[in-house]
């Protein structure tokens, strides 16, 4: 008679038994016969099947997958004392076997001194390690030690440096004391293959529970880097805010005025081009009936668009660049009072309004850089130039 142990040490635990002739369905969903309760459980994880004598687990494509004794398997056959993890479930597999040619089931010899169990008391035979009773661990595993990759959960057989499923490294955990950040984790397992069972004998020896999917040592990488990126992010602030305090010098931001300068009125001597070609190849109109209504219009539209060319071209550098062209040819930059660099967009349209009030002041507000370092358009703006903008 087979069935399935569902969290064999637990005080919850459950006796499922398996028939030969149906499949068991396992999942989260309702509709399945065993519903594992579990955020890690797929709707439709695993079947149990029974095939040419065997009864196998099937893995139906989950999200986080099967393990049976520490391997993550597609599918695979199940044997007595099998332990088979799937999310935060563990489920144990026990079958008695019948000798060939018997119709009663192996008993111990009745030399054979009774073993009880530690915990419920209830006797067990030489060879297992779980009690039949309670699914305590009552020995250890025998076999060769096997170590868990930390990247995908595969259970590795020793001494080995690498995994044989994704290729990662090893790390030997033998030199040190075992923790819960040490990679890979060892675990021992029997890989000898099943044989039939004389009296006084159980079942291969089943490994102990499987480890999780997702391995400590990975989880406490992450951790650790969220943590470290604000430190990085608050070290690379203050690198930037000791080299922003250096104002830059009267000089400099006028050399970068009249080659920004350039670039502006190169672009609005193209816009205006057309209607200034107008008015100059054409005498003055004696009357306001000799001009055209056209000339006029696009006068009142190009002339605008022309001094809004010249402000989008600022915002749009100091909002993206962190400095104009000339600025950057003179190695300047421009950032808030607190080292923000490039400026929001709104502190950048700020700052352009700063402009034309400066301009419409006769270059008042321009003049006030060489006395107090700061412009009009600087103080309405709260903002800086700096040196420094090949950072």
């Amino acid at each position: 008679m087979a069935k399935l142990i569902v969290n064999p040490t637990s005080v919850n635990r459950r006796e499922i038994p398996l028939a030969r002739t149906t499949i068991l369905t396992i999942g989260r969903d309702p509709s399945n016969d065993l519903v594992l309760p579990d955020a890690m459980v797929s709707r439709r994880h695993a079947v149990i099947e029974h095939r040419g004598g065997q009864f196998f687990l099937r893995d139906c494509n989950s999200a986080n997958g099967s393990v049976v004794n520490g391997d993550r398997v597609s599918e695979r056959s199940l044997r007595d004392g099998d332990l088979a993890a799937i999310g935060s479930m563990r489920l144990l597999f026990r079958e008695e076997i019948v000798e060939a040619g018997s119709s009663g089931k192996v008993v111990q010899h009745p030399s054979a001194a009774p073993l009880a169990c530690p915990s419920c008391g209830g006797d067990y035979r030489r060879g297992d390690l779980f009690c039949r009773e309670c699914g305590t661990q009552v020995a250890q595993p025998s076999g060769p030690p096997k170590a868990v990759c930390a990247s995908c959960g595969t259970a590795v057989p020793l001494p080995a440096r690498f995994c044989n499923a994704c290729g990662a490294t090893l790390e030997p955990a033998s030199t040190k004391e075992p923790s819960r950040q040490d990679t890979p984790v060892p675990v021992p397992f029997s890989e000898e293959p099943a044989a039939p069972r004389a009296a006084g004998s159980m079942a291969m020896a089943p490994a102990p529970p499987a480890p999780p999917l997702r391995a400590p040592a990975a989880a406490a990488r992450e951790a650790v880097a969220r943590v470290e990126r604000p430190l990085v992010r608050e070290r690379r602030a203050d690198a930037g805010a000791k080299r922003a305090s250096e104002p830059a010098e009267f000089a400099s931001r006028l050399a970068a005025f009249a080659v920004d300068a350039v670039f502006v009125l190169s672009g609005q001597a193209v816009l205006l081009a057309p209607v200034g070609w107008y008015w100059w190849a054409r005498e003055a109109p004696r009357t306001p009936a000799d001009v055209s209504y056209l000339p006029v219009f696009a006068s009142a539209i190009l002339v605008p668009l022309a001094l809004l060319l010249g402000a989008l071209y600022h915002v749009y550098f100091w909002s993206v660049k962190g400095a104009t062209p000339g600025k950057e040819l003179v190695d300047l930059r421009v950032e808030t009072e607190d080292g923000v660099s490039p400026l929001p967009l709104d502190r950048a349209a700020l700052r352009a309004f700063g402009y034309l009030l400066s301009t419409a002041s006769l270059g008042v507000g321009f003049l006030m850089i060489a006395f107090s370092g700061m412009g009009l358009h600087d103080r309405i703006s709260s903002t800086r130039v700096v040196k420094g903008a090949r950072r």
